[in-house]
């Protein structure tokens, strides 16, 4: 008797702390059609907030895990808004209710131009759109994101209006330009830029600097020339490292818009052409940003063996996140069966982990992945026991990596 007692209480204790966690968090509205919530907001004379996510996208998974089921989170947008969410993907394993929104979700995407994820879209209880930010990040960040959205001089559409009516203040354009980067506007950021720009006598003034190196986009922008005839300026205000890589990456971004077919009609005298091509135009930066080029380049190729080495010279130059080298090692985990490139790949997946101050389980669980699949199967089920219990210590479900403990005890495959 005592034993389903005790049975009892601990189910009770599950349900309660369950109930808990969804009243304490965002209550998103679950079976109101897009016609419906406009309808809502304007009875309720409320505001809405619109959540467009996607299943591939790891930082609305971050949101969507530990910020939105945050008690002060909760308790800040149940009172000021109408929640919605919409998955802007389709999949397989949709449920029924996510079947249901599709034709809203597409809609939803094709009005407001939706374009980046997580995208976050603030409406005035009239249905306009007024303002528009994106991204992962903090609690105390998320809020401030909700209350700038309430104040009408800080919502971005609002100030994009002013914008038009001719407002060309040089504090009001930099404003405007940091609410384009917040909502991931690129060609807004690129045109209220230039027109700070003009409204400045110096650009390489310590005011600015930190200015062009948030807005450069692109090569051909005016703060990419800045920005490499001035590395040792700016890196008073971006570390050296970061500086290189932000570099880097408008390089390999901008080239690879203009020369996509570099991947599709390889061959050695072409790729031979476009490095010299590559290396004239950015002689500081042409050697790592090729090597980036064919990390690109050979998964589509199924070119595992030079995509190793690319990534072992990469990393042999330069150093890179332990999220990239977690990507690289995941990539040649779940494409590859060579053991002589998945040796390597766990090579780089220790590096993640190892010595790091707070270790993520997720890079560890890697690490135990390609073990698994190199055939040290104990050393896989240690690693990937003890990525999970780091998982659960950190505050995530106790079940974290249960499917991969299952799926390796039991001989199957993981990949």
């Amino acid at each position: 008797m005592w034993f389903k007692k005790l049975i009892n209480i601990i189910v009770y204790t599950i349900i309660f702390y369950s109930i808990q966690a969804q009243e304490n968090g965002i209550k998103f509205e679950q079976d109101s059609s897009w016609s419906k919530i406009l309808k809502i907001a304007k009875t309720e004379n409320k505001y809405i907030f619109v959540d467009c996510y996607t299943t591939w996208c790891g930082p609305c998974k971050y949101m969507d895990a530990n910020v939105f089921p945050m008690k002060e989170v909760g308790n800040f947008f149940n009172e000021k808004f109408i929640c919605v969410k919409f998955q802007i993907d389709t999949t397989a394993n949709d449920t029924e209710k996510i079947k249901s929104k599709y034709e809203d979700a597409a809609f939803i995407k094709k009005e407001f131009k939706i374009s980046g994820y997580p995208t976050y879209l603030f409406l005035n209880p009239t249905g306009e759109l007024v303002h528009e930010e994106g991204g992962a990040c903090a609690a105390n960040e998320f809020i401030e994101k909700g209350t700038n959205a309430l104040n009408i001089e800080k919502q971005y559409y609002t100030q994009i209006r002013k914008y038009k009516e001719g407002n060309r203040n040089a504090s009001f354009l930099k404003t405007l330009t940091q609410m384009a980067i917040n909502a991931q506007d690129e060609n807004a950021i690129s045109i209220y830029s230039r027109d700070y720009y003009s409204s400045q006598k110096n650009l390489l003034d310590s005011s600015n600097l930190f200015f062009v190196y948030s807005t450069t986009l692109n090569a051909e922008d005016t703060g990419f020339k800045l920005m490499s005839n001035n590395i040792e300026k700016f890196e008073t205000v971006v570390e050296k490292k970061t500086l290189e890589s932000t570099l880097q990456f408008i390089i390999v971004r901008s080239e690879f818009l203009l020369n996509n077919n570099i991947g599709l009609n390889w061959d050695e005298n072409n790729w031979n052409s476009f490095a010299q091509s590559l290396t004239t135009k950015y002689p500081l930066f042409a050697k790592k940003a090729l090597l980036q080029f064919k990390i690109i380049i050979f998964p589509g190729k199924n070119n595992w063996k030079g995509y190793a080495e690319a990534v072992e010279q990469y990393i042999a130059i330069t150093a890179p996140s332990n999220s990239e080298l977690n990507d690289y090692a995941w990539t040649i985990f779940s494409k590859s069966n060579n053991k002589s490139i998945l040796k390597k790949a766990l090579v780089w997946s220790s590096k993640t982990f190892t010595n790091q101050e707070k270790t993520e389980p997720g890079y560890m669980d890697t690490y135990a992945n390609l073990l698994y699949k190199i055939g040290r199967k104990r050393e896989a089920l240690k690693w990937e026991r003890k990525a999970q219990k780091i998982a659960v210590d950190q505050g995530q479900d106790k079940n974290w990596g249960q499917e991969v403990i299952d799926k390796m005890t039991k001989g199957e495959k993981t990949w």
